[in-house]
């Protein structure tokens, strides 16, 4: 008896507690697909994929012919720093700073890109003698010194570049192509005397 009364009451507030309804998740619409897939696109797309709600070209993943052209850029920055630099040491000197590549041009959409390979520098002196050894080599010191203080990050190229000298007497210059592994191959103490005989011996 006890246990028909207890199986009863079960029923009887079964009955008027609330009544709960199995929740169906409503049916993605069109567009909500459409977003959903978006989303999952860009999110696993590789970085040589650009996710664009245009249309965009299809790339045939076939490189164009690129054809290589020496060329050359100027180094503002750096070109600014080194002239002031020597313009302290001779008011009347100057020292510019480029970077020597090539230009490689896309046969496909004409576009060209500059790959660097190394940066070059030039200077211009004013000296009483072009034949004096000493005060050339005293130059060619000074100058290097200008160089090796330029920061390395701020010189593009993975190779190292050479200096030029253009040294200008009364009537006339003379010209010097000094590759800056020559010269860090030098004894750092020599005598300037010695810096023209030794980084350009005569024949």
């Amino acid at each position: 008896m006890y246990k028909r009364i207890l199986f009863a009451s079960f029923i009887f507030f079964a009955a008027c507690g609330p009544q709960t309804q199995a929740v169906i998740p409503p049916t993605p619409t069109p567009e909500m697909i459409i977003a959903a897939s978006a989303e999952v696109t860009a999110a696993t797309a590789s970085p040589e994929v650009t996710v664009s709600t245009t249309a965009s070209p299809v790339s045939t993943g076939i490189a164009e012919p690129c054809a290589y052209v020496e060329a050359t850029q100027n180094l503002p920055d750096v070109s600014a720093q080194i002239d002031k630099a020597v313009k302290q040491l001779q008011s009347s000197a100057g020292g510019r700073a480029q970077t020597y590549g090539e230009n490689c041009l896309d046969a496909g959409n004409g576009q060209s890109s500059f790959h660097a390979m190394e940066t070059d520098f030039y200077f211009k002196i004013n000296v009483k003698n072009l034949d004096d050894d000493n005060e050339l080599g005293m130059w060619i010191i000074k100058v290097m010194k200008i160089v090796e203080a330029v920061p390395s990050n701020a010189l593009p190229g993975p190779q190292t570049g050479f200096v030029d000298f253009t040294f200008k007497g009364s009537n006339n210059q003379r010209i010097l192509h000094l590759p800056i592994s020559h010269y860090k191959s030098l004894i750092q103490d020599v005598n300037p005397s010695g810096v023209i005989p030794t980084l350009f011996p005569t024949p």
